[in-house]
């Protein structure tokens, strides 16, 4: 039965929270660097490759000062697993010799100070916000870039910040978090890149790409 009152986003919302919970996606902080490390490794690969990668590395160097001490080699051998490990590493050192000579070797917290790093765009940026400082933000990243276009969210050919702007806008800044996080999963359980299970989403009522499923 349609909602009469709400808006779209504040249906997505309740369909999501019955689907997932009211209280997943809780964000865990973690030390700045390290997410902002991590999320540099996480580019065009999976999760469980950027992970060992970042294990890997911060078993023996756990400070921009630190990292920017190992022979570069040494930083490609223990970033290999994530792929691009040469890009990578260029990034990493870069944003951390940009760490210590521009902000005394502590990870900036704001979103401005973040882009100015070698290697770092929105998506990283607002994800060390939410992961680093425990400071809101919706990072999107290609699942929900997905959704909500698909799901009528924003336009069809928004770009990923006309994204963000139209999500933020439209979600109280407490369900930020919520919304990252759901969204996300929503894309990767559901709404996916090819043979989307748009008949079990639980956006179907609600999707005009899946309406009718």
């Amino acid at each position: 039965m349609r909602r009469w009152g709400l808006s779209k986003v504040e249906r997505v919302l309740i369909a999501l929270k019955r689907h997932y919970g009211g209280h997943a996606f809780h964000v865990e902080t973690e030390d700045p660097l390290r997410a902002l490390i991590g999320c540099i490794l996480s580019q065009r690969t999976r999760d469980e490759n950027a992970s060992k990668a970042t294990d890997a590395l911060f078993s023996v160097a756990s400070t921009p000062g630190e990292i920017l001490a190992l022979d570069p080699e040494i930083l490609k051998n223990l970033i290999r697993s994530s792929g691009y490990y040469n890009q990578k590493a260029k990034h990493i050192i870069g944003a951390c010799r940009v760490i210590v000579e521009r902000f005394e070797g502590r990870v900036p917290r704001t979103r401005g100070e973040l882009l100015s790093l070698p290697g770092v765009g929105p998506k990283t940026a607002d994800i060390v916000l939410s992961y680093g400082y425990g400071e809101p933000a919706i990072a999107v990243d290609t699942h929900i870039h997905r959704v909500s276009k698909r799901a009528g969210l924003t336009g069809k050919v928004a770009e990923p910040q006309d994204v963000k702007r139209a999500l933020e806008s439209q979600i109280a800044r407490e369900d930020w978090i919520y919304a990252d996080g759901a969204l996300l999963q929503l894309g990767k359980d559901f709404c996916k890149q090819s043979k989307p299970r748009c008949g079990e989403c639980p956006l179907r009522d609600i999707c005009e790409s899946g309406k009718g499923s």
